[in-house]
């Protein structure tokens, strides 16, 4: 073998080698806070959570893309836990009182091509096998970006040295949970205190804990003599965890002015959902 060949088989192999260390790289930190939004890249998924049991059976998910360009999108399924400060991580065995959803639904397609200004649909089905225990189960659908793939020339690698194009690579997940069985989740509200944003901004923090064999979901509002002073939408409590910690940052007014006042803080159901109070309590500015 000459130098020649050996120097091109080695790049080559290194090129690929690093292509897929980048490539994972960019998966990882493209999932890693999926629950911070429902949109990344191009695409918005609507609505941001499936729930399923013997009344709901399916649900249709619209995908729409917000680019400029056609986007692929791959479908998969994945498992997550959430930590007390609302992180997800993907796990492969069930953390805490969870339980896996993924053999519970089925979901079609699994890939989609998105152009721009028209929305596509993909279907979930509940699925329930005989036996199945009474309990919550949860897994989340990832819509994972399919990259475009760029030919290696002989120009890319040369005894000059190697270039390589890193891309990010998009990816969100939404939660699907199946219920079964007659379910109940207790919330209580402790640990209330002033705080401050990364950014300097006041904010009221608490701590949201759970119990029973549901998990929470709601919007914390905060409110100071009849008027709304802070919100925080759509705050999960899985089942991986038994409290969630959380900053709910204060609107228009400052700690200073709401100085001697009593805070009100409730955790409702989200907006447009009926039921009672999840849990409240209430702290007066010192």
């Amino acid at each position: 073998m000459t130098d020649n060949v050996k120097f091109s088989f080695f790049s080559n192999l290194f090129i690929k080698i690093l292509i897929k260390f980048v490539l994972l790289f960019s998966l990882f930190m493209g999932i890693n806070f999926p629950h911070t939004a429902m949109a990344a890249g191009g695409i918005v998924i609507s609505p941001q959570l499936v729930e399923l049991d013997n009344k709901n059976r399916n649900t249709v998910l619209t995908l729409a893309n917000r680019g400029q360009k056609a986007e692929t999108y791959r479908i998969s399924v994945i498992n997550y836990r959430m930590n007390e400060q609302g992180n997800l991580f993907e796990i492969d065995k069930p953390v805490g009182e969870d339980a896996f959803a993924n053999g519970l639904f089925r979901f079609a397609p699994r890939q989609v091509t998105l152009k721009p200004g028209k929305p596509q649909t993909v279907r979930v089905l509940y699925r329930r096998p005989s036996g199945l225990e009474d309990g919550e189960y949860r897994s989340h659908l990832l819509f994972q970006q399919v990259p475009e793939t760029a030919a290696v020339n002989s120009d890319v690698a040369s005894r000059a040295g190697i270039s390589v194009e890193i891309k990010t690579i998009f990816g969100i997940s939404i939660p699907i949970i199946v219920r079964h069985g007659n379910l109940s989740g207790n919330g209580e509200i402790t640990e209330l205190k002033p705080a401050k944003k990364e950014n300097g901004s006041d904010a009221i923090s608490l701590r949201i804990n759970r119990t029973g064999n549901q998990s929470l979901r709601g919007d914390v509002v905060l409110s100071s003599e009849g008027k709304e002073v802070g919100r925080l939408n759509n705050v999960a409590v899985y089942l991986s965890t038994p409290y969630r910690e959380v900053v709910v940052p204060l609107l228009e007014e400052k700690l200073q002015a709401l100085s001697g006042k009593t805070i009100s803080v409730d955790y409702l159901p989200r907006k447009g959902r009926q039921g009672p109070v999840i849990a409240s309590n209430n702290i007066t500015i010192q």
